[in-house]
C-alpha cells in the first residue's frame, strides 16, 4: 500500500467520521477510550492500558481537527 500524505490521511478521517455511522463509532470509542473520564485504576497495569486507549482516541480527534491541517491546505 502506497504511503498516504498527512493531508490525505486527514481528509480520509474527516470523510469517515463526518458520516452518521462515523459519529456513532466515535462516540463509542470516546466511551471505551476513557476520553472524558479518569484513566487511573488501582488494578496493576490498568492505568497504562487505559492511557493507551485514550491515546488512540486523542489521535483520532487530532486528525479530525481542521486547524491542524489548514496551513497545509492553503499552501497546496
Amino acid at each position: 500500500m502506497p504511503e498516504t500524505s498527512p493531508l490525505e490521511l486527514h481528509r480520509a478521517y474527516r470523510r469517515l467520521f463526518d458520516s452518521a455511522d462515523g459519529r456513532v463509532v466515535m462516540a463509542d470509542l470516546e466511551r471505551r477510550g476513557c476520553f472524558m473520564r479518569p484513566t487511573y485504576s488501582t488494578d496493576r497495569g490498568r492505568t497504562e492500558f487505559n492511557e493507551g486507549r485514550r491515546s488512540l482516541v486523542l489521535h483520532m480527534k487530532q486528525m479530525l481537527e481542521p486547524d491542524n491541517f489548514i496551513e497545509k491546505e492553503n499552501n497546496r
